[in-house]
């Protein structure tokens, strides 16, 4: 599998591995990054029990393991704190660097740890779950949630080096997996072409956690983010193509305590919600069939204090300009545009989802 160098125009570089097995040879990728000095190693604590073998051996090489009990419900600055904290006990300095472990709540909450400490540190990201090996892992977008919204505080901080191992995948739950595709069909209706292919015949294998399926899957998700990141680091432009299904997505998360859906189920169903608004599409018919291929097991049926929350959440977007909603619509596959949405489109984005 490939080496995916990204180069921003601020200078920051990011080499993104994919390689089954690539977690055994994280020390030495390291040192082929160029990173030294004292590691703070912070993993997901659940990965212990899956990967306790390989994890142990890694904390021999960078020093004790800070495992955190993370969860999109503790995706707090408390959180972020308790990193630093072990981060300043370990005595990593600014010649050295934090790896971190997991999934996408834990590398997100590592990388703003990294970027707060000492003023900004390097940093590696090891994504241990679909997910986060399409979405997270890659783009230096580091965050916390506050009761308001999610990934409300946080800061572009560009991982030196991300390691993308397909082995880890095969401990994730089904519905993990399924979580991760969405994030990948949304990448495929954002690209069109063979990725869009590949998924509407690949789709299940991959859900099976079928590595042969799921590679290329991975290869084709992260091509198109690489892309898109090094062109605007920043999200001042193209970067919020990859916001397809996240409005409403994130307002069904935080209307039900982060704690219901999965993120890939909320933008699953947040992709339903973008493709009522994406009116007069050609092929629209073609794109939901794949979106509702997506498994969502999470009860669809939300009380109306919850629908309200969600409503209200959409508004509080960090993506709102001028009382209108920006959201991200599909002219045609491979063909997004931004569209400021009213409220009469967030409630029937909302419906949508729902539906």
């Amino acid at each position: 599998m490939p080496t995916i160098e990204v180069r921003f125009a601020s200078g920051a570089r990011t080499d993104c591995v994919i390689e089954p097995g690539a977690l055994q040879r994280l020390p030495a990728l390291c040192a082929g990054a160029g990173l030294g000095g004292i590691a703070g190693l912070v993993c997901d604590q659940r990965l212990l029990s899956l990967h306790r073998e390989a994890l142990l051996a890694l904390g021999a090489h960078f020093g004790d393991l800070v495992s955190r009990p993370v969860a999109e419900s503790a995706k707090t600055l408390a959180e972020v704190d308790a990193i630093c904290e072990a981060l300043s006990a370990r005595g990593v300095g600014r010649d050295g660097y934090v790896v971190a472990v997991g999934g996408g709540v834990l590398t997100d909450l590592a990388g703003l740890a990294a970027a707060l400490y000492l003023r900004g540190v390097p940093w590696v990201s090891v994504p241990s779950t679909l997910l986060a090996q399409v979405d997270a892992g890659l783009g230096g977008k580091t965050g916390a949630n506050l009761r308001g919204g999610k990934n409300l505080v946080g800061a572009f901080h560009q991982p030196r080096l991300v390691v993308c191992d397909p082995v880890l995948l095969a401990t994730l739950p089904e519905r993990e997996r399924w979580s991760g595709l969405a994030e990948v069909v949304k990448c495929a209706l954002l690209e069109g072409g063979d990725l869009l292919a590949r998924c509407e015949r690949d789709l299940e294998r991959a859900a099976s956690g079928d590595v042969s399926a799921l590679a290329p899957l991975i290869e084709g998700a992260v091509r198109l983010k690489a892309r898109i990141v090094a062109a605007d680091e920043r999200e001042g432009g193209q970067r919020a193509f990859l916001n397809l299904g996240h409005t409403v997505g994130h307002a069904l998360e935080a209307a039900t305590g982060y704690a219901h859906f999965t993120h890939g189920e909320a933008v699953a169903l947040g992709l339903r919600g973008t493709l009522a608004l994406s009116a007069g599409m050609p092929e629209r018919d073609r794109a939901l069939r794949l979106v509702e291929r997506l498994r969502v097991e999470a009860d669809r049926v939300l009380d109306p204090r919850q629908r309200e929350a969600a409503t209200h959440a959409m508004t509080r977007d960090k993506k709102v300009r001028r009382g209108l909603v920006r959201f991200v619509v599909l002219e045609a596959i491979g063909a997004p545009k931004l569209h400021e949405a009213s409220a009469a489109d967030c409630a029937r984005a909302l419906a949508a989802a729902l539906a």
